[in-house]
């Protein structure tokens, strides 16, 4: 297993900063989230709040990174939505983590199970680390998955604290039993500062006068 390496304070805002991003980047996704959660009452299905929240991380992590004009861009791939950057060779996809999520200490993984996919997303991951294992990679519609790194964005509302703990990291194996499999363990994690629940931030609302084109991968 690759050896664990952990950014936190100043480490964290550099690691960032030579990754093309910004820790405004992930407060923003986070507080837009915040909010979105807090619609949700007591008639809507009691996994509302939380399902409203992970749709809102992604949404609002998208606007801010793809306002930059930067290269990043988005896409659909065997169930996983990932936020892309060929460029950069990075991809980010988002889920919710456990109670360690953004304790330095911790030992974080998915809150939800999760399916081949990811596992197929983590072993693409391993290959990267041998230059040599660069192969077979598919192109959709000029944006290449396969030869990008992918980093988790982790969260996780802490509702005693009243903040939301976070961090970027890079998964690197799974485990579980009977189909409950989750993300275990991280070649590196990026430790966010924690988003206090004051910190939402309303949601505008918006009209789309253009259809959007999202691309989603052959089979």
């Amino acid at each position: 297993m690759l050896a664990q390496k952990i950014y936190e304070d100043q480490s964290s805002l550099e690691r960032l900063q030579s990754m093309g991003l910004t820790v405004d980047d992930f407060n923003f996704a986070v507080s837009r989230a915040i909010y979105e959660s807090r619609r949700s009452s007591p008639l809507h299905p009691r996994t509302s709040a939380m399902s409203r929240a992970w749709e809102e991380v992604v949404a609002a992590l998208r606007e801010s990174l793809l306002s930059g004009l930067k290269g990043w861009n988005y896409i659909f791939n065997s169930g996983l939505e990932y936020t892309i950057n060929s460029k950069l060779g990075l991809s980010i996809i988002v889920t919710s983590g456990n109670k360690d999520t953004g304790v330095f200490e911790g030992f974080p993984k998915s809150k939800n199970a999760k399916g081949a996919a990811t596992e197929n997303m983590i072993s693409r991951n391993l290959d990267l680390f041998n230059a040599d294992e660069q192969e077979d990679i598919e192109e959709f519609s000029g944006t290449l998955i396969d030869s990008t790194k992918t980093y988790v964005f982790l969260y996780y509302f802490d509702l005693g604290a009243q903040e939301v703990r976070c961090e970027l990291s890079l998964p690197s194996a799974m485990s579980g039993i009977n189909g409950h499999t989750k993300i275990s363990a991280w070649s590196e994690r990026i430790i966010l500062p924690a988003v206090p629940f004051s910190s939402a931030v309303e949601i505008p609302e918006k009209e789309f006068n253009e259809e959007i084109d999202i691309v989603v991968s052959r089979k």
